[in-house]
């Protein structure tokens, strides 16, 4: 398993993250000026202190109350304070035809560009808590953030309005293509790392399946009233930035035994979203009224 974390995934990490942001920059629908999300601060507010403070606060206080490895805790921790809504987990939401697809595409700059200072700090707080020697510098972050996620992001979004036709071409054929890729990478890591993560242990799979749950829970409740927009600030609190995870903990010395963890909470996020997304379709689904046909509805 090392001699494919250390020599596959950084090769695959450095290629598909990169052009699933840029993807997602191509696709990205135009908004208003008065939609975007940093022109309504209260909710942005509410939105960022979901992400940034309740989600890392909650997965602190679970790991300090139950008994973890050192392994597991350090995996969980770095899940969490890894932030960045990572583009590959929020595409379909960001996509043209998404509803809020101007709310998760506003936040994921914001959250993104706040990264940069916000990950070596929560990193360098943590540390201090937990009484480790432990530093990110900003370069190590930025060089993900930016390198990876951000220009990408913004290269795609800038190719989209010089050259809209071909964006709109291009876009759905480099979606399928990151879906196919993105699926053989899962599947890879999960052979790469099947015995890894099966001793992350029952109370660590289900430490990172409540940090995971309670996330979702964090992003409903700071959502906004809007249905949708709950759903962006939802998935966005308990995805994080998968990529930038996964390359803090092989920094890390023995990095190799703390990335399964990373991946078992990634799969629970995952899961947790998943669920989370069906859960709200169907309740959409029995709020809608149902009109006779031939009936002429009523406005209000």
């Amino acid at each position: 398993m090392s001699a494919i974390i250390k020599e596959v995934f950084p090769v695959l990490l450095a290629v598909l993250i990169p052009l699933a942001a840029f993807t997602t920059g191509l696709q990205a629908p135009r908004a208003a000026g008065e939609a975007r999300l940093w022109r309504r601060p209260r909710q942005l507010f509410r939105d960022l202190l979901a992400v940034l403070v309740l989600v890392p606060l909650w997965a602190i206080v679970l790991v300090l109350l139950v008994p973890l490895s050192p392994v597991v805790r350090a995996g969980l921790l770095i899940s969490v304070l890894a932030v960045g809504i990572g583009p590959a987990a929020g595409m379909k939401r960001m996509g043209r035809t998404a509803p809020h697809a101007h709310e998760a595409l506003d936040l994921n700059l914001v959250v993104l560009v706040l990264s940069l200072a916000f990950v070596p700090i929560a990193f360098f707080l943590v540390a201090a808590l937990f009484h480790r020697d432990l530093h990110v510098g900003v370069g190590a972050v930025a060089k993900v953030v930016l390198g990876r996620a951000l220009i990408p992001l913004l290269l795609g979004l800038g190719a989209a309005r010089l050259f809209p036709r071909a964006a709109g071409a291009a876009g759905p054929w480099l979606m399928k293509i990151l879906n196919v890729s993105l699926l053989a990478v899962l599947v890879l890591a999960l052979i790469a790392t099947g015995k890894f993560l099966v001793a992350v242990g029952g109370t660590g799979w289900l430490v990172a399946a409540a940090v995971a749950l309670g996330a979702v829970v964090i992003g409903h409740l700071l959502g906004g009233p809007d249905a949708e927009e709950r759903g962006v600030v939802a998935a966005a609190s308990a995805m994080r930035f998968p990529a930038l995870a996964l390359v803090l903990a092989a920094a890390l010395p023995g990095g190799h035994r703390v990335i399964p963890v990373v991946l078992a909470y990634v799969l629970c996020a995952f899961v947790a979203t998943t669920l989370y997304g069906l859960i709200m379709a169907r309740r959409r689904k029995r709020e809608t009224p149902i009109i006779p046909i031939g009936a002429t509805p009523r406005h209000a």
